[in-house]
Parts: C-alpha cells; sequence; structure tokens
C-alpha cells in the first residue's frame, strides 16, 4: 500500500502543478518531505541529502555562462550573421534555421533558450515571406531538441546525471548522437512531407548582422574556450560556466544581476524538486514497483517500443526534464535485470530521453507554448495548437519505431 501512495504522488504533484501553475519540484518537495518523515521514517536530513547537489551545480554553472551570451547579444548577432548567409533562398532559411537551432542548443545554451531566440526571428521571416508556420516551428524546435542532449546543455547533462545517480554508468556523447540522428531523419521526412523543398530559388529579404560588440567577442572567444576545457581538458562543465562568467563579470562583459535573473531557475528547482521525491519513492518501493509493473507488460523485444511510447506521451503534457526522465530512468537498471539484460540499462535510458524530448514540440509543453507566443500578431493560434499537436504524435510514432528498430536489428543493445 505504501508503495502504491508514494506512485500516486508523483502523478498528484503533476497534476496540481498543472492546475494551479505551482512549480512542481515545490510540490515535489512538501510531498517527499511528508511522505518520507511520515510513511518511510527518513529523517528531514537524508530527505534533503537525496538533493541532486552535483546535477544542481553543474546546470546553475551553465545556464549562468550562457545567460550573459543571452543578455549581451551574442547569440542574437551570431544568428543573423548565420541567416544573413543565407542570401535570402527561402530553402536554404528554412535548413540554416534547423541547422542553427541543433548547433546552438549543442554548444550550451540548451534547447529552451535556442529556441527562444530562434522561434520570433523564424516565424516573424517565414510570416513575412509566405512560408509554413508549421514546418518552420518544427524545423527551430526539433533542430534545437537535436542539440538539447549535448553533454554540455542543461539537458543532456539532467540526463547524464541522472544515468550515473542510478547506476546505468557513463553514456559519454550516445544520448547525443542517438538523439541527434533520430530527430535530423525525422525533419529531413517532414521537410520533404510539407514540401519545404519547393521554396528552391525564391527569395526574401534578410537584415545584415551588425558588427560584433568588445562584449560579444569576448563572449564568443569564452564559449569556445568552455568547448575546449570540456572536450579537451575534462573540466567539470559547472565550474567551467562559473569561471567563465566570473571573468565575463570582470571584464564587464556582462550584467551579473541580470544574468542570474536570466537562469531558469523554476525549470532547475522543478528538476530537482522531482528528483528529491522519486528518491523517496525509491526508499519507499514506489520505484521497485513501477519497475515490475513495466516489466509484465514488456519483453526483450518489445521494451524499447513500449518505453518509448510511454516516455513520449509524458511529455506531451508533462515536462521531459523535471518530471518524465527523473520518473523513469530510475526503473531502467532494475527493468532490463527483470528481462534477463535483453535491454540494457543504457539503451532503456537513451530510449527514455531520446522519446521524451521528440514530443516536446506539443503545445501543451514548453517547446509548443514558445512556438505559439512567439507567432507573428494575425495569425490564427488555434490552428498552429492542433496541427502541432498531431506532429508531436506522429514524431512520436516515428521514435518509438525507429527506436524499436535499431534494437531489433541489435544496432543499439
Amino acid at each position: 500500500m505504501i508503495e502504491i501512495i508514494s506512485l500516486l504522488s508523483i502523478l498528484v504533484a503533476i497534476i496540481i502543478g498543472i492546475a494551479t501553475n505551482i512549480n512542481v519540484g515545490f510540490i515535489a518537495l512538501v510531498f517527499a518531505f511528508f511522505l518520507g518523515t511520515t510513511l518511510g521514517g527518513l529523517s528531514p536530513n537524508t530527505i534533503i541529502g537525496f538533493w541532486p547537489l552535483n546535477l544542481f551545480f553543474t546546470t546553475v554553472g551553465v545556464t549562468l555562462f550562457f545567460s550573459i551570451a543571452k543578455i549581451n547579444g551574442t547569440l542574437e548577432n551570431l544568428s543573423t550573421m548565420i541567416i544573413y548567409r543565407s542570401k535570402g533562398s527561402k530553402i536554404k532559411i528554412q535548413i540554416i534555421f534547423f541547422v542553427l537551432s541543433l548547433g546552438l542548443a549543442s554548444i550550451g545554451p540548451g534547447n529552451i533558450s535556442a529556441a527562444a531566440l530562434l522561434l520570433p526571428i523564424g516565424l516573424a521571416i517565414a510570416y513575412q515571406s509566405n512560408m509554413s508556420l508549421l514546418l518552420m516551428s518544427v524545423l527551430i524546435i526539433q533542430g534545437s531538441i537535436a542539440g538539447g542532449l549535448s553533454p554540455i546543455a542543461p539537458n543532456g547533462i539532467v540526463a547524464l546525471e541522472l544515468a550515473r545517480l542510478n547506476y546505468v554508468g557513463e553514456l559519454g556523447i550516445s544520448i547525443y548522437l542517438l538523439n541527434m540522428i533520430s530527430i535530423v531523419i525525422f525533419s529531413t521526412l517532414f521537410f520533404i512531407a510539407m514540401k519545404g523543398y519547393r521554396m528552391n530559388g525564391q527569395k526574401t529579404e534578410v537584415s545584415p548582422p551588425l558588427p560584433f560588440t568588445y562584449a560579444q567577442k569576448l563572449t564568443l572567444l569564452s564559449i569556445l574556450v568552455l568547448i575546449l576545457w570540456v572536450i579537451f581538458g575534462k573540466a567539470h562543465v559547472g565550474f567551467a560556466g562559473f569561471t567563465l562568467a566570473v571573468g565575463l563579470f570582470f571584464l564587464k562583459a556582462g550584467n551579473q544581476q541580470q544574468a542570474v535573473q536570466h537562469v531558469p531557475w523554476t525549470t532547475i528547482l522543478q528538476i530537482c524538486g522531482a528528483a528529491v521525491l522519486i528518491s523517496v519513492v525509491g526508499e519507499l518501493g514506489g520505484i521497485q514497483m513501477m519497475t515490475d509493473f513495466l516489466a509484465k507488460i514488456t519483453n526483450g523485444q518489445t521494451a524499447v517500443f513500449i518505453i518509448s511510447i510511454l516516455s513520449g506521451t509524458m511529455a506531451t503534457f508533462a515536462s521531459a526534464v523535471g518530471v518524465v526522465m527523473p520518473t523513469l530512468i530510475p526503473t531502467t537498471v532494475a527493468l532490463s535485470e527483470s528481462l534477463n539484460f535483453a535491454v540494457s540499462p543504457a539503451v532503456l535510458t537513451m530510449t527514455i530521453a531520446v522519446a521524451s524530448h521528440m514530443t516536446t514540440m506539443s503545445p501543451l509543453s514548453v517547446m509548443g507554448a514558445l512556438a505559439l507566443g512567439s507567432l507573428p500578431a494575425g495569425v490564427d493560434e488555434k490552428k498552429l495548437f492542433k496541427k502541432m499537436y498531431i506532429v508531436a504524435f506522429i514524431a512520436l510514432a516515428f521514435v518509438s519505431t525507429f527506436l524499436g528498430l535499431l534494437h531489433r536489428l541489435g544496432i543499439i543493445k
């Protein structure tokens, strides 16, 4: 009975959060305290110890650094410069927005920051040039998601840290590559289906970029240093982010107060609060109960497909990084064991991460909401709402089938 109550607490926290707009992380912390102390006999200090300190430190360091790049206009000017290289070609503009969002998300800002930066620009250009708003929205969102699971991007950091905390192991760039390949294939097929190629040869006006300022040049150099430092110097990405942020503050290239305000505290606290509740649920046997249930409805041949469907469906209304991954990744080791390791914990973890992000273009999720909020005045929001919801489930059908096929063929195992 305790196991059921603990599992239901996760669902109730999500429902209350959606219904009241209260951060799910805060609700999760309250539930964790009462469940842990009353049903689990856990002390408050033990519950506090479940706070994912490394995850918190890393995401704050990275997002603080890239907040500076966003505030001082570095990312926007870099984007404008790259878009200008299209020379107004409509087909090139669509492809450039996809590649640009992928690249920006990959180097550290993450999918939400990249999409928030590019969606208003891309949709304005699409509207003025009579391009498909749906296609542009999907290309920018999918591009940002393709880069969002990079090892130095916030969501990628969370996925890798959850894998480490739950004894899945070090996954390196495996999640990032699988996610990027899946999305590039889906986006290419969607681009063809939407006949984006028919705009070849058509032109539109694009604004030339402004010269980079002193602060922007320093920031670009700092981004390059961060990437090289993490990849070749094996630096802790959180420490590297804090160090370079302090350097930019010292050189007057960034405003400290504004940078701190632009750190996505809501998302970070949601992730960490959910992680504490998941740990308490694990102590009460809820995670094992969920694992046993998943083991009953899956087998070695169907596990990847079913876990994809479950992860992607959850992410259409709940945060992939704040709810879905923290809830499901802790089940992977035990689930793999119950399936006699026909599917490895690593594959299950990658499946959860990739499938849950594939559907975040849902208008009930953050990325879809960003697209709707970026629409030019006069556009019928309801039409795009319905279309994006449909595309989210088409994407889910694709990724579930694709990942399931890769596993059946032994490409991921």
